[in-house]
């Protein structure tokens, strides 16, 4: 019996060691106090949540109020602007009216002056290619209007031109008018000069050679005052 008792106890401790394994713990505490636990956590949690809330409530609420004085401001320049702005339009309300009767005088004084001709020039320059002993009895010029276009060439062979010039010459004796058209080609401006009649009049037992002749004047006699050059644009 001592040994089986041996064996028993033995197997006992061995069975309580340290490697032996322990009994299943129960929980007695009450379900209430489990409960409340529980809900205290829950309770901790939900406070964070509410104070993280308000506080990010609470920043976007400074940011807004931040941007809104930021606009406010831009606003009030903007319309601080904007009346002094109406106060100068109407200083300078006349000025578009100005602007545009000046226009319209520009406008038609270009549209007046568009087939002007300093004819002074052009007279002197075919009085100087006659010969001394030419007397001029009388001239005419014919010129474009701002109302009428061109004239047309007297003769198909005739360059385009602008402008023509007559002139009734007298002379005692027969002129050059070989000569004279020669030098009426080369006076800039000047074109097809032509002779058109010469005949031979008696005035008081004086012989005396009347002839008629015409030259037409280019586009380049055109004064062109007042138009405007690329370069005063």
């Amino acid at each position: 019996m001592s040994v089986q008792t041996s064996r028993v106890l033995g197997t006992r401790q061995k069975k309580s060691g340290l490697g032996s394994t322990g009994l299943p713990q129960v929980n007695l505490l009450p379900p209430e106090v489990r409960a409340a636990r529980s809900l205290a956590v829950v309770k901790r949690w939900l406070v964070v949540a509410v104070l993280v809330t308000l506080t990010v409530v609470a920043l976007v609420y400074v940011f807004a109020l931040l941007v809104r004085g930021s606009a406010e401001d831009r606003l009030a320049a903007a319309e601080s602007q904007t009346v002094t702005l109406r106060a100068e339009e109407r200083t300078y309300a006349e000025v578009p009216q100005v602007r545009g009767a000046i226009d319209e005088v520009t406008r038609a004084r270009l549209a007046g002056t568009a087939t002007e001709i300093i004819w002074r020039p052009y007279l002197d320059a075919v009085t100087a290619a006659l010969p001394d002993s030419v007397r001029i009895v009388s001239f005419s010029a014919t010129g474009p209007s701002p109302t009428l276009g061109a004239q047309q060439a007297l003769s198909p062979l005739d360059a385009p031109s602008i402008a023509s010039l007559s002139i009734e010459g007298q002379s005692l004796t027969l002129p050059d008018t070989s000569a004279m058209l020669d030098a009426l080609e080369n006076v800039p401006g000047l074109q097809d000069p032509w002779v058109s009649a010469i005949a031979a009049t008696e005035i008081n037992g004086v012989t005396f050679h009347t002839f008629s002749l015409t030259v037409q004047l280019a586009d380049s006699t055109l004064a062109e005052r007042f138009v405007e050059t690329p370069e005063e644009n």
